[in-house]
C-alpha cells in the first residue's frame, strides 16, 4: 500500500537552487492539468488508503497559482487522500490563499523573519530547512530552538551533490547525525534529534532523488511507477 504519491506540478522555479532535487528543472514551463491530476489518481486508487498523501512538488509548485492548486486539492479529497505541499515559500500571497485547503505545508525557511510570519499558522506547517553548505551547528541549533513548539512538524533535509559530497562542511553536525538512530524508507533514511527530523540519501544507491518505488506523475502527463525510469521519460526527448 502506498504511503505516498507525488505529482510535479511544474519544472519552472522561481529560484535557481544549485542542487534542486528536480533535475528536469527549467525543462520547460508546462503545469500539471486537472485531467491527468485525476486519471493519476484513478490509477493509485486500488493501491492506496485514507492514510495516502499526495505531495505536490516542483519546480516551484505556488508558480501555478492558487486557483489551480485549490482545484488539486479539492480533486485529492474527493478522493480521500490527504494533500500535502513542499515550497521554497517565495509566494506567500499563494501559499496563504491554498492553506486552508491542505493538510500540511512544508516550507522552507531561510531566515527568522520568514518563520515569524509563519509561526500562527505553524498547525499545518512543516518547518524544514536545507542541508547545504550553509547549515553549521550554530544554525542547526539555532533553528531548533527558535521553532521550537512552534509548528507541528520540523525537518532538515540532506542534500547532496551528484557524486555524493556533502555540501554541509561542518563536521560537528555529521558527527551529530553519525550518532542518531536511522531507519530506512526506499532509497532514504530518516532519523529523529530533539524533535526534528532528518533526511539523506543512502549512498551508492541515489543521487538526489526519493523513493524508487514512489508512483509520480509529471506536467507532462507522463506517469511512472519508479523514479529510477525518469531517464527514459519519452516527453523529455
Amino acid at each position: 500500500m502506498l504511503d505516498h504519491a507525488d505529482i510535479v506540478i511544474t519544472h519552472a522555479c522561481n529560484m535557481n537552487c544549485r542542487n534542486c532535487i528536480d533535475k528536469y528543472r527549467g525543462i520547460n514551463d508546462k503545469i500539471v492539468s486537472i485531467h491527468d491530476v485525476e486519471k493519476f489518481l484513478k490509477i493509485i486508487t486500488p493501491h492506496a488508503n485514507k492514510n495516502t498523501e499526495i505531495l505536490l512538488l516542483g519546480g516551484e509548485p505556488t508558480i501555478a497559482g492558487s486557483k489551480h492548486l485549490i482545484d488539486i486539492a479539492k480533486i485529492v479529497h474527493d478522493y480521500n487522500f490527504e494533500i500535502v505541499m513542499s515550497t521554497n515559500g517565495v509566494l506567500k500571497d499563494t501559499i496563504y490563499e491554498v492553506l486552508p485547503y491542505f493538510n500540511s505545508i512544508q516550507i522552507t525557511f531561510h531566515n527568522d523573519k520568514e518563520i515569524d510570519f509563519w509561526e500562527k499558522y505553524g498547525k499545518k506547517i512543516n518547518a524544514k530547512i536545507a542541508g547545504n553548505k550553509y547549515l553549521t551547528t550554530e544554525s542547526l541549533n539555532h533553528f531548533m530552538d527558535y521553532t521550537k513548539n512552534k509548528f507541528f512538524r520540523r525537518s532538515v533535509t540532506m542534500y547532496f551533490t551528484p557524486d555524493f559530497n556533502e555540501l554541509c562542511k561542518d563536521k560537528d553536525v555529521w558527527n551529530l547525525l553519525d550518532a542518531l538512530d536511522w531507519k530506512r524508507n526506499g532509497s532514504y533514511e530518516y532519523a529523529f534529534y530533539e524533535g526534528v527530523r532528518f533526511k539523506k540519501c543512502i549512498h551508492g544507491e541515489t543521487n538526489i532523488i526519493d523513493e524508487p518505488t514512489i508512483p509520480k506523475l509529471y506536467p507532462s502527463g507522463v506517469y511512472n511507477k519508479t523514479w529510477c525510469n525518469e531517464d527514459n521519460d519519452p516527453y523529455l526527448g
